[in-house]
């Protein structure tokens, strides 16, 4: 009878120790699978920041054809100006009397400025414009002002192209004997732009420069396409 007892005890216990090794192990499978979620979090989080990681690579794209497209328009605008700017020893120069131009008390010239270079140029605005005499080409009196109301659009100079300015001249008679009335040998031209200068001779017309007052007799509207 007794060892029937003991027998049952020893089954007993180890039943109870086969039922908490069973629980154990069920824990420790739980615990598994929860990692499993966890480790597959951060991989979603990932996959979600790849989104603004490709925006980020589309914009430098974007912002690089914009520049793209600035230069091309320089570009066209270079192209436009064709070789640069007329140059004094690329031009030569002659006066002719405006037609009918003529008003109470002053007359007009138009300067001529004809591209020589053999390659095209440019011109745009007013040149400067002086009187000169004495056979020297000392300027005589004052510069003349710049008519800013006339239009000055960019002109361009094939070879062989000319381009003209009109110069408002007022009669010297008109300001009396303080005047010092001086004949003039020409005009002394300085392209738009130009530290350079070129003398235009009188050729066909009778030029009256004051040497003795400040007031300009002369007034010159911007460059334009001659006629």
């Amino acid at each position: 009878m007794f060892k029937r007892e003991a027998i049952m005890t020893m089954c007993g216990a180890a039943g109870v120790a086969a039922l908490l090794l069973t629980a154990g192990c069920s824990a420790d499978a739980a615990g598994a699978g929860g990692d499993e979620s966890a480790s597959a979090t951060p991989s979603a989080t990932t996959t979600t920041s790849a989104s603004p990681d490709a925006s980020a690579t589309q914009s430098p794209t974007q912002e690089s054809s914009e520049p793209s497209e600035t230069e091309t328009a320089d570009d066209g605008d270079a192209g436009g100006s064709a070789s640069g700017r007329c140059e004094s020893p690329e031009l030569a120069g002659s006066l002719l009397p405006e037609e009918g131009g003529g008003g109470a008390g002053h007359y007009g010239v138009w300067i001529v400025l004809k591209n020589e270079a053999p390659e095209t140029c440019t011109l745009q605005g007013w040149p400067g414009v002086s009187f000169v005499g004495d056979g020297d080409g000392e300027q005589i009196g004052a510069a003349a002002e710049f008519d800013r109301s006339s239009p000055h659009e960019t002109v361009t100079l094939k070879p062989g192209a000319s381009a003209q300015a009109l110069v408002r001249v007022s009669q010297a008679e008109n300001y009396g004997d303080e005047c010092g009335q001086t004949p003039a040998d020409g005009l002394r031209v300085y392209p738009p732009g130009e530290k350079r200068s070129l003398f235009v001779q009188n050729d066909q017309l009778e030029l009256t420069a004051c040497a003795d007052i400040d007031d300009p007799l002369l007034q010159v509207q911007a460059l334009q396409p001659a006629s």
